[in-house]
Parts: C-alpha cells; structure tokens; sequence
C-alpha cells in the first residue's frame, strides 16, 4: 500500500509543481503563478500550504491506491473537486476533514487566486487520536470504521478565531527560515485535537432540547468565536440560529455550563492571552481586537481570571 509520504510525493511530481527547494514548490510557468509549499513532521502528518493564481482553468487528475486522512482548509478562491465520483467542495472560510483510500481525485481549478492548507495525517495516528472519543462513547472512530469500505467520506468542519490563528501561524512558519519542526508539528496536532472535539466529542442533550436544538447551540458558539470582536446582540443572534432567545440563554447554560455572555468574555480573555504571549501587540491593542473598548474593564477581568495584569504578562514574553 502506498505510503502517505509517498502520495504526496507523486502529487508533486506528476501535477502543476516543479521543485524549488527543500520545502517549495514553484506552479509550472504554463499553469500559472504562486508556489507550495510542504513540510513533513516527526509523527508523518504533511502540512501543505497552496497560493496559485492560475492563467486559466486547467483541470489535472491524480490517483492513489494508498490511504489517507485530511484536514482541509480553503482560505481564497475555490476549485471543484470530484474524488471517486464524488463532488466535492470547500467554501472560502471552511474547512473539512476527508478520509479517503484507494481513491481517484478530479481537479478543476479556476483562472483565479486559490489559497489553501491542508495536514495530511496518517491513518494509525488519526485512530490514535480518535480513540478517547469512542472510548467515552458507544460509537468506534477508528478510519476503516468510519469509512466502511467507500474511497471517500468528507465531514464539514467549522472555523473559529482559535483555528484560524493557528493556520495562520502555520503559514508563517513556512515563511520563517528560522521555523521550527516541532512546533508547527505542535500546531498541527493542536488543529487535528480541535477538529476532532468538534466532530466527536458527544454532547449530553439536556432535558427539554431536541438535538436540533443543541445543534443550534452550537452554531451559536461558534458565531460567538468567530464574531468575538463584534458580537451580535443576544436577540441577533437567537434569530441567526434560529432558537428563541429564551431557549437560547437556557439551553447554553445548561449545554455548556455558562451563559451566553460569560462565555464571550472567556473566550475574548483566553485570545486576549494568546496574543500578549505569542504576537508584539500591547496590552491595548489586544483589548481593542477582542472587541474591550475599555482597557482598565479590560485589565480588571484579566486579572480575575488569570491572576495577574495584561500588562504584566507582556512582559515575561
């Protein structure tokens, strides 16, 4: 059976790319303009990052006999995709978690800017780190479980401010030439943990809630996460879910063991941290970008939570 470093390898090599350097890849002149790039970490997940704007449409086809999981990401641009018969596609801003074996992909990119990352994860560590899940749960996670003998399954996977840091992050790395092996493995596996709480984990259904209904509460989080800044009201929000908004202050309280608003100010202290630890951005700036328009009200919570002051915590990094 092919090996997944050996899949990406022919990928490179029979489709758009030549060979530019120890992790680039140039687009042929004749396809268009931009590059990959790929970095293979210590535990065999590939990370690629594509950024092509192609001079047209130029349709390519590739094939494996091997086995595989994906996380995929699409940052700009869109291409169609049909992998053994099946259409696929992911909407700026998505992101999908596929698992294909002994498959056959159709490429149809546009004649436009395309931008994605994907990792590519080896099938024992994906089972490795899906068991906790099945282990709390009566389902089984493993790959040739979930797959039940197709080429292909694809689960839709939602974005928040903490996934789409951690891309970001990733990209940089590619960029650095400095860039460290071991922490974009760390980044890599942080994403994969992320995605499969998102897609695994069971959520206990409180008395009175259909699973319609914690669906919806869960639509709601991640507006929460992605619109942190700029939140809508509770009223906007219970109508962009669909809940009323007494079932929606209710129900998340007893889904998620918080209420609305207490959950916001979490997740805005918790990026707040992120960024004072990771990025060269004062304390106010931090403040502004999860949406505080107060810096001391800022400063005040940020001590309450975490024990110490925005401002002193800069400093140790």
């Amino acid at each position: 059976m092919e090996s997944l470093q050996s899949i990406y390898r022919r990928y490179f090599d029979e489709t758009l790319f030549s060979h530019k350097n120890g992790i680039s890849y140039a687009t042929r002149p004749e396809v268009g303009d931009g590059y990959a790039c790929k970095v293979t970490t210590y535990s065999g997940i590939e990370i690629v990052y594509h950024d092509i704007r192609y001079h047209k449409p130029h349709p390519f086809r590739f094939a494996s006999g091997g086995r595989m999981v994906e996380l995929q990401f699409t940052l700009s641009g869109q291409r169609q995709v049909t992998v053994s018969g099946q259409d696929h596609e992911i909407p700026v801003g998505q992101g999908a978690l596929a698992l294909l074996q002994d498959f056959q992909v159709q490429f149809y990119p546009p004649a436009q800017q395309y931008a994605s990352l994907s990792l590519a994860v080896p099938v024992p560590l994906f089972d490795y780190a899906a068991h906790p899940f099945a282990a709390s749960s009566s389902r089984n996670f493993e790959f040739n479980r979930l797959l039940k003998g197709q080429s292909f399954r694809c689960y839709p996977i939602e974005n928040n401010a903490r996934s789409m840091l951690l891309i970001k992050q990733l990209i940089a790395d590619f960029h650095n030439a400095n860039r460290s092996p071991l922490m974009m493995e760390a980044t890599a596996l942080e994403l994969l943990h992320m995605h499969l709480l998102q897609l695994l984990e069971p959520t206990p259904r409180p008395q009175g809630l259909s699973r319609e209904d914690v669906r919806k509460l869960h639509m709601a989080k991640q507006v929460l996460e992605t619109c942190m800044a700029d939140p809508p009201s509770l009223l906007a929000l219970s109508k962009k879910v669909g809940l009323n908004d007494f079932k929606l202050k209710t129900g998340f309280k007893e889904c998620f063991g918080m209420t609305v608003f207490e959950y916001l100010r979490q997740i805005r202290l918790d990026y707040a941290r992120k960024l004072l630890k990771d990025q060269a951005v004062t304390v106010t700036e931090a403040a502004m970008t999860v949406g505080y328009g107060n810096v001391s009200a800022f400063s005040e919570q940020f001590v309450r939570k975490y024990g110490i002051k925005p401002s002193e915590l800069k400093k140790q990094f």
